[in-house]
């Protein structure tokens, strides 16, 4: 009815029973695997092997793009990508999100709040810089933050460069960095400046 998919969006934190409640529910319910979606499996290293293992069921798993300085205790989306695709996984089927806007507390084996941090859209294209200097080729590198989440949601008209497809465009630069961006066939940023804002959004 909505064009698109209905997809448990699951955000992922540290407890001990990490996938195992996903596990039980694909191996138990009637929906099929695609509908499950953890993100943030790559905030720990244990997580990360529950996550792969559960996309061998068939569903997609999320990495976190996180900004420097927060990837301990786990491993970047680009370590977390070449793994899983070095370890049989289906790379269709693993997306790269930013969180960006979002908070990214941290937080010392006792629970007090250390650190409070951002997230930034900016941490993809600078995945997909770091993807391509490990030797990612450019058009695999982008499928995880283009045509996988465009597959996952079933929207069709997204995620890739086509006749009749969304017109929505990224331009980048020689070093990744955002230069212009089209939303449906309008301009929202031109060389680096907005030009187009949104309804909240003041001068």
């Amino acid at each position: 009815m909505t064009g698109k998919a209905g997809i448990v969006h699951c955000h992922m934190g540290d407890g001990e029973r990490g996938l195992s409640m996903l596990e039980q529910a694909i191996a138990t319910c009637e929906m099929p695997a695609r509908v499950f979606n953890p993100t943030h499996v790559n905030r720990n290293k244990p997580l990360f092997e529950q996550a792969v293992a559960l996309a061998r069921h068939g569903c997609y798993i999320d990495a976190t793009a996180f900004p420097c300085g927060h990837v301990e205790p786990g491993i970047s989306a680009t370590e977390a990508y070449i793994q899983f695709r070095d370890l049989g996984g289906h790379a269709d089927r693993f997306t790269i999100s930013s969180d960006g806007g979002g908070c990214l507390p941290a937080f010392d084996h006792e629970g007090n709040l250390t650190r409070f941090g951002v997230g930034l859209s900016d941490t993809l294209p600078d995945t997909l810089r770091e993807l391509t200097n490990r030797g990612v080729p450019m058009p695999e590198a982008l499928a995880p933050l283009t045509s996988n989440v465009a597959d996952l949601l079933k929207l069709h008209q997204k995620g890739r460069l086509n006749v009749g497809m969304d017109a929505d465009l990224v331009v980048l630069d020689e070093n990744t960095a955002v230069r212009h961006v089209m939303a449906r066939g309008e301009w929202h940023v031109r060389d680096g400046q907005i030009a187009r804002r949104g309804m909240y959004e003041q001068v």
